[in-house]
């Protein structure tokens, strides 16, 4: 019984070293111990630079706002500024590296790392790191201190995978995926263009809640009152337009818009002058010609575009997208539906 004791207070003294010397944060953001890589006072992060050893950057600055500026010119992506501050407030050293893995790791580390550095509001480094890799079973990342001699093994509790791709460095991954985010007091004009059906063409043009629609001179005598609550309803719709995500960068994808026909051309304007305009393609479904003479018209048998997905192109910035059918076919309607009457309720 006595030696049991001795053995329990042995355990004691050595888990309590263990949590003391390594694993305990002693004072937060301002922690210099090499085993802490977590950040409880994310609202006092200002600055998160990440660059791999290829030279690909990628700079966070947040803004007065607390949104988050990308690269000095990108509004980032707000789901993925969450995924990180959530990753540093958390992230833990679950143990060192050990002994026998310790080179691999530390090699792993100086070649095919992202050096993460962490700035406060004012401006000053508070703290870098290396991270790189998966641990065994792909549960966390490696993670090492700037001039440390220790690696650890890190991890977010509860987390099941790997940390390093929260600290990627692809553009594309960061920034924000919206659109058009105005609303009704915002918006002045809409215009969209069907190149192959011009008599579905129409401009929307909002004065102060009060909207009208110029539509093709040939259907103005067939439809002549406006439905204003279909229209009012129809420009709520340009709030929060979001991207599935950006094709920029996408081999050979030049050349199959070239020879993809266009579903339309949209513009659109807010109050004080501001204009986003996309040319938006179909995609052509599986085992469909491109310069196939009946695309996009139906084909028995065979749908001849993607029903789910279109390809956007940012006429000003050369952005190339790729947009959700459930997203934009309620922005893509044709002019007699603004003078067409609701259903009976």
């Amino acid at each position: 019984m006595g030696k049991t004791l001795v053995y329990v207070v042995l355990l004691s003294i050595l888990g309590f070293g263990v949590y003391y010397f390594i694993i305990r944060d002693k004072d937060g953001l301002y922690q210099e111990a090499e085993a802490n890589f977590t950040f409880r006072d994310t609202a006092n992060i200002g600055k998160i630079f990440l660059v791999n050893n290829e030279g690909k950057s990628i700079l966070l600055e947040r803004q007065a706002d607390n949104k988050w500026l990308l690269n000095k010119i990108y509004p980032a992506m707000p789901l993925q500024m969450v995924n990180i501050l959530t990753c540093l407030y958390m992230q833990t050293a679950l143990m060192p590296v050990s002994a026998n893995e310790h080179d691999r790791v530390v090699k792993l580390l100086a070649g095919l790392s992202t050096k993460v550095e962490v700035y406060n509001r004012s401006g000053e480094k508070i703290k870098t790191f290396y991270v790189a890799g998966q641990g065994p079973n792909y549960h966390g990342s490696y993670m090492i201190t700037e001039n440390a001699q220790q690696a650890y093994l890190v991890e977010v509790p509860g987390f099941d995978g790997y940390l390093s791709p929260r600290y990627t460095v692809d553009l594309n991954d960061w920034r924000s995926r919206t659109m058009i985010d105005w609303g009704l007091d915002s918006l002045a004009s809409i215009s969209i263009h069907y190149p192959e059906n011009p008599s579905n063409s129409f401009t929307v043009i909002n004065r102060k809640g009060t909207p009208t629609v110029n539509i093709d001179p040939s259907l103005t005598s067939k439809y002549t009152a406006l439905n204003v609550r279909r229209t009012l309803s129809y420009l709520s719709f340009f709030k929060n337009v979001n991207a599935e995500g950006y094709l920029n960068g996408t081999i050979g994808l030049d050349s199959i818009i070239a020879h993809t026909r266009i579903r339309c051309q949209l513009k659109v304007q807010n109050t004080i002058g501001n204009e986003k305009a996309f040319d938006i393609y179909w995609i052509p479904s599986e085992g469909m010609e491109l310069n196939d003479a009946n695309y996009p018209s139906s084909m028995p048998g065979q749908l001849p575009v993607n029903v789910e997905r279109m390809y956007a192109v940012d006429v000003r910035a050369k952005d190339t997208l790729l947009i959700q059918s459930r997203t934009f076919d309620k922005l893509l309607r044709n002019a007699p539906e603004f003078y067409t009457a609701s259903p009976a309720q």
